[in-house]
């Protein structure tokens, strides 16, 4: 059984606040907390922070701080996504609310459907971050997160996982790695080469820049790796 994904609230209209709770609680999502205003808000903050997987976050708060200054908090200070709800859809609103960085934009009114695919969208994005690995390495089991791996290097029967911290070595091989990751970022350029995509920074004849470093790119594989740079150009 998944955990339970866990929510935060924060709405100025208590009616619509629990209108939107019984609708996550109904999708079998959990409510921790319900806040109407910054100061609330930030005081649940300091309470649920640890625990909280995404908040819903009304961008017009009737409160000396409005929604926007709050997302604004919190995409400096923490690491949690949030969607924003809004009944404005006019470009200087949302020009001023994409600054923050949502995770989505949920236009009111809404339905329970509505509701539920953002939402599962955005916990689906998350697992894939929240991922990590186990290294075996020497007498123990290290935990990598998979979004700090920059790219793995199959050296025999052993393999060099780079983060931009360290490196890792592990006995294993390319396809085990590639199968435990499962992950759409992480594509075999070589035969002795993964990397991930999104710690790509160039790419330049045969090879590619990641982490200031060069990883080999084979004459096999440069044409689909050109198809996918491309596609997400």
């Amino acid at each position: 059984m998944r955990e339970t994904f866990k929510l935060l609230i924060i709405e100025d209209e208590l009616m619509i606040a629990e209108m939107i709770k019984e609708m996550v609680t109904e999708l079998g999502y959990e409510v921790l907390a319900i806040a109407k205003n910054y100061k609330e808000a930030t005081t649940q903050l300091k309470h649920h922070a640890d625990t909280l997987d995404m908040i819903i976050l009304d961008i017009n708060l009737n409160d000396e701080k409005n929604g926007i200054d709050l997302g604004r908090m919190l995409h400096e200070a923490y690491e949690i996504p949030f969607i924003y709800l809004t009944s404005y859809s006019d470009s200087i609103t949302i020009k001023k609310a994409a600054q923050t960085k949502p995770a989505a934009y949920l236009l009111k009114p809404f339905n329970k459907g509505d509701l539920f695919a953002t939402i599962e969208i955005i916990r689906s994005r998350k697992a894939n971050t929240d991922q990590t690995i186990l290294v075996r390495e020497h007498d123990m089991s290290v935990k990598v997160a998979i979004r700090d791996i920059c790219f793995v290097k199959s050296d025999n029967v052993y393999l060099e996982i780079y983060t931009s911290a360290r490196k890792y070595v592990t006995r294993s091989s390319l396809e085990k790695f590639l199968e435990e990751t499962n992950h759409p970022n992480f594509v075999r350029v070589h035969r002795s080469y993964v990397v991930n995509l999104n710690m790509v920074q160039a790419i330049s004849g045969q090879n590619l820049l990641v982490n200031e470093v060069k990883v080999p790119v084979s004459r096999k594989h440069k044409h689909e790796l050109s198809e996918l740079f491309d596609s997400e150009g």
